[in-house]
């Protein structure tokens, strides 16, 4: 049987940054007696930089978000075929360098960390799925103290670079490269966020990722200034009977209890993007500098790096489709189509251009 499928490609733009179109939608076939991978572009979308797309959950609309001065935040409508896409909403947000969204645990809203702010700002969604309006706006510039890592590594303060929501938890979480911890939020019922506790890592870790198994028992980062990949194990606290419950302190936390490089080549590294395989049994880590992609398997105690695959350019971004593995080489001006089967991972097919390519989505 053939498989198809419609990945949505966001980038840096010729009308804003970069090289690329802006928003495109790519249509792909996989042959079912051979496996290869064929291509169709489909449709683009001009917007300066989306940096960050992310499909709603019926696959009818994109959410991108734009990497500008200011950061925005843009709804576009896509047909059933990929064929026609049109901007249905566009909202800007306080703050700067937007670089990644994510739905709430409140489902009508999108949360989203700003690199260039430092700040992580909330947006509600009308029923069309429309952003309407900033409700909530968390400013990282309020947590920085002694272990602030900005000067060591000439950066200018904290830089949010994801938000998660934290399976079998209520939490979101926000790795944050410039603080050195990963932020874990609440979300209220109207939307607001509220710090909930953190993950602190070692000075000059940078973390910048992370991915979370099915149950967030364990969270795996991935640390873009010291090219390790740390995971935190989750351990469960009961809370104190006849406390209220507003005293009881948190049900859970994470520590801290390996750091791994996320590469085995020589020179320095700066990992992007993590994903869990589907069956969770070993790691994906893009990496820049070696422009690599690693497979660490999860099957002892700690992750184990058993296999590294050659990949266009600073791979930014990643997302798997079955045993397909399609990396974002946003410097290549291409998308590595590689395929995983076990502990290997091996080249599928030619990579496809796509000029200054920063994210990739399959739709659901």
């Amino acid at each position: 049987m053939t498989t198809t499928a419609l990945i949505a490609a966001g980038g840096y733009s010729r009308s804003g940054t970069g090289r690329g179109p802006g928003l495109e939608l790519l249509g792909l076939t996989i042959a079912a007696a051979t496996g290869a991978p064929a291509v169709e572009r489909l449709a683009e979308v001009d917007l300066p930089d989306p940096s960050f797309v992310l499909w709603s959950q019926d696959g009818t609309l994109l959410h991108a978000v734009l990497e500008g001065d200011p950061t925005r935040v843009v709804a576009v409508r896509i047909a059933a075929d990929g064929r026609e896409a049109e901007v249905i909403g566009d909202l800007a947000v306080d703050g700067t360098g937007g670089c990644h969204l994510s739905r709430g645990t409140e489902p009508s809203t999108l949360v989203i960390a700003q690199y260039g702010a430092g700040t992580v700002a909330t947006v509600r969604l009308d029923e069309a799925g429309i952003p309407i309006e900033q409700i909530d706006l968390d400013d990282h510039r309020d947590l920085r103290d002694s272990g602030d890592n900005s000067t060591e590594h000439g950066l200018d303060g904290p830089h949010p670079h994801q938000v998660v929501a934290l399976a079998g938890t209520p939490l979101l979480a926000v790795p944050d490269l410039g603080l050195d911890r990963v932020l874990l939020y609440r979300q209220d019922a109207a939307g607001m966020i509220d710090l909930a506790g953190e993950i602190p890592l070692s000075r000059g870790s940078g973390p910048r990722h992370l991915a979370a198994d099915h149950e967030s028992d364990q969270l795996h980062i991935s640390c873009e200034l010291s090219g390790m990949i740390a995971t935190a194990a989750r351990s469960r606290t009961v809370p104190q009977r006849g406390l209220p419950s507003v005293m009881e302190g948190p049900a859970q936390r994470w520590s801290v209890r390996s750091m791994i490089p996320a590469s085995g080549r020589d020179g320095a590294n700066a990992p992007s993007h993590i994903e869990l395989t589907e069956d969770e049994s070993a790691l994906l880590v893009a990496n820049r500098g070696p422009d690599t992609l690693s497979l660490l398997s999860l099957s002892a105690m700690r992750p184990l790096l058993v296999t590294e695959v050659e990949v266009g350019a600073h791979p930014r971004h990643f997302t798997q489709l079955g045993d397909l593995v399609l990396v974002a080489a946003q410097e290549g001006d291409r998308i590595d189509v590689l395929r995983r089967r076990g502990d290997e991972l091996t080249v599928a097919a030619a990579p496809i251009p796509a000029p200054s390519v920063a994210c990739l989505a399959v739709r659901p």
